[in-house]
């Protein structure tokens, strides 16, 4: 069966929807395909609305609960659309599932031909000129790194595609791979000798030439600002776009759409500053000079902005301190741009270092001017690392003017993107409201399992407010009750690291089940170790909400601390509930309480995972029952029983567990 193309045709518009429905019917290719196939018509219906959406050049925003099957329904749609599609996923897990097991699927059980390929963000990705350049004079800052650069120097000699994922002894955070892996302010593009063998040259040579390319949000977003500031593009030209967990598309967005200097930056353009001359076998003690210029500068003056809080609004007083170090570190970047400017032919790589400089200083002076309303200028502090951002508060205009008025068809799906049963929200958050209006379509759709058997909701009656001094005490008390109702198997999800952190040392000694903290143990290593322990309790805040699948009876239960509201004084969140107040909005009703709703749902969402699954959702927050705005979270969470009584655990429990 071979792809078909020309969807602008009606009478092939007509046999797509046909075979659509022949794919996904109760006795359809699928069935037939798959022995362990259970029909859904939530997933035929999603998969109708996305053909309906490439043929006729609209945009759709599904929600497509848990176990809809949301991955085939819009990848089938998007193989058979005779369109170049980008498919952007929130996690590299789901990036990975698409490209390894449901498109081999496609291609092998329904025999559609069409190219894929899968492209992951330059830093995943070995630089073979930073590697050459570091291991002339490898700087190790720990005795463990020997190892590493070792099975490194081994594994860059033989790899074929350069991805650090064939890695899998590597640490997340290695300092040595940020050392030597590909960075767009490092790339030298054609000037660079090894361009021809560049593995970034090669991915992109095998997307230009897919039918289907699978990013992540923040490789499409890294595209996005490319693109706005006129520097090339990353992806390939294409005509439609699925965005799969699309509710994480604002704060993606932000990321790339705005700017951030850190010492970091500054550091590591000073140390290849050095590495570049020895490169070019230059005799420049002016440069070297410049260099360690830099690095005194940078680090007087990132050293002002520490103490007190990790993340806060930067105003004009946080530069009044900082003014001289600052006029040094910028006149360092400066001297660079014009020593290298002065030179006969420079290297290529001087050339790059110039143009990183150049930049540096843009951003940095932007930041310090504190000049642009439509932007918040906040600093982070994480660990070594001093980050000075400048985020647009709103970024509707740039997706509406890179994207919006560039392509057709867009496909936003997540198992959450609604609230109180509408896309208000979504659609505000990321500017779709007021345009497209006329040619967006949107599809609510339940989850295909049954939540009425499967799964209970419990709401204890008699906790004090969250914000109550005695609730962490009592709530970790109610933990221990309801644990011993599901004989441990679950995640207790926090709001915040103090409240885990606390929890843990109050029931650690009184649990008899296996406890797991977050941060002791890489995520996946902890995941693994929970599934393995099948009565193991995890204790969890944010990374844990949303992206974990886990299956079966280890995890049997979800406990949430407290509604996820966002803190108000952070500095985005400031920003942003401030610009609602000052159009006349309402911060609470219009962002605080949707996107906390958004997020309680996610975290809930980690229960029940397939048909065969069953078990508890607590919420241990009094206020859903005694606050007006309790009834909107209730409106929104899954349709279970909701019981206040733990003897209902108990009913609930004993034919599960015997």
């Amino acid at each position: 069966m071979l792809r078909h193309v020309l969807l602008h045709d009606k009478c092939l518009q007509k046999k797509v929807k046909l075979l659509i429905d022949s794919i996904f019917s109760p006795s359809g290719v699928l069935a037939q395909k798959l022995s362990s196939y259970e029909y859904r018509p939530e997933q035929r219906q999603m998969a109708q609305a996305v053909t309906r959406a490439f043929a006729q050049e609209r945009s759709l925003i599904v929600e497509a609960g848990t176990g809809t099957g949301k991955t085939l329904a819009y990848l089938i749609p998007a193989v058979l659309s005779g369109k170049r599609v980008i498919i952007s996923t929130g996690t590299k897990t789901l990036q990975e599932q698409l490209y390894f097991r449901d498109i081999p699927f496609i291609r092998g059980k329904l025999g559609f031909l069409f190219k894929a390929s899968f492209m992951k963000g330059r830093g995943n990705y070995l630089c073979r000129r930073r590697f050459r350049l570091f291991s002339r004079q490898p700087m190790l800052k720990a005795f463990e790194e020997i190892a590493y650069y070792h099975s490194l120097k081994n594994w860059a000699s033989r790899t074929k595609t350069g991805d650090r994922a064939e890695l899998a002894e590597l640490p997340e955070d290695l300092e040595l791979w940020k050392e030597v892996c590909a960075l767009s302010e490092t790339c030298l593009g054609q000037g660079c000798e090894f361009f021809d063998r560049c593995y970034i040259t090669r991915m992109r040579q095998e997307a230009a030439g897919s039918d289907v390319v699978i990013v992540n949000h923040h490789l499409f977003f890294a595209d996005l600002a490319v693109r706005l500031k006129g520097y090339g593009e990353v992806l390939p030209r294409y005509e439609a776009v699925i965005f799969d967990e699309a509710h994480q598309l604002e704060e993606v967005a932000t990321q790339y759409f705005g700017s951030a200097v850190s010492n970091f930056r500054c550091e590591e353009l000073a140390r290849d500053v050095r590495r570049e001359v020895t490169a070019s076998k230059l005799k420049n003690e002016a440069l070297n000079r410049i260099s360690s210029l830099i690095s005194e500068s940078q680090e007087h003056f990132f050293a002002l902005f520490r103490g007190g809080e990790s993340r806060y609004r930067l105003k004009e007083n946080h530069f009044k301190k900082s003014k001289d170090p600052g006029l040094k570190l910028m006149e360092g970047l400066t001297s660079i741009t014009a020593h290298i400017g002065g030179m006969k032919e420079p290297a290529e790589g001087l050339r790059a270092l110039s143009r990183r400089a150049e930049e540096l200083k843009r951003e940095l002076q932007a930041i310090l001017d504190l000049s642009e309303t439509r932007l918040v200028y906040w600093c982070e502090v994480r660990g070594r690392g001093v980050f000075l951002h400048a985020s647009p508060i709103d970024v509707s205009p740039e997706l509406q003017g890179q994207l919006y008025n560039q392509v057709k068809t867009i496909i936003f799906t997540s198992a959450t993107v609604s609230a109180q049963g509408t896309f208000r929200f979504f659609k505000k958050r990321v500017g779709l409201v007021d345009i497209w209006e006329d040619v967006t379509e949107e599809l609510m759709l339940d989850s295909s399992f049954d939540m009425q058997q499967q799964a209970l909701l419990y709401l204890p009656p008699n906790l004090p407010d969250p914000n109550h001094p005695s609730f962490l005490q009592q709530a970790a008390e109610e933990i221990r009750k309801i644990l011993e109702k599901t004989q441990g198997r679950a995640f207790l999800l926090f709001t915040s690291i103090k409240n885990m952190e606390e929890a843990y040392r109050l029931l650690k000694e009184q649990l008899p089940f296996t406890c797991f903290l977050q941060g002791e143990r890489p995520k996946s290593v902890l995941i693994q170790a929970f599934k393995e322990d099948v009565n193991s309790v995890l204790f969890a805040t944010a990374s844990f909400w949303e992206g974990v699948d886990i299956q079966g009876e280890a995890l049997s239960c979800v406990i949430v601390d407290r509604l996820p509201f966002s803190w108000p004084n952070e500095p985005l969140m400031e920003a942003r509930l401030e610009r609602i107040a000052s159009s006349g909005g309402s911060p609470f009703w219009d962002y605080q309480v949707p996107s906390a709703i958004i997020l309680l749902k996610q975290g809930l969402g980690r229960l029940i995972r397939t048909r065969q699954d069953h078990g508890l959702l607590a919420v241990l927050d009094p206020r859903l029952l005694s606050r007006s705005y309790g009834k909107a979270f209730m409106k929104s969470l899954p349709p279970c029983p909701v019981v206040h009584d733990r003897e209902a655990i108990e009913r609930f429990f004993t034919p599960l567990i015997g």
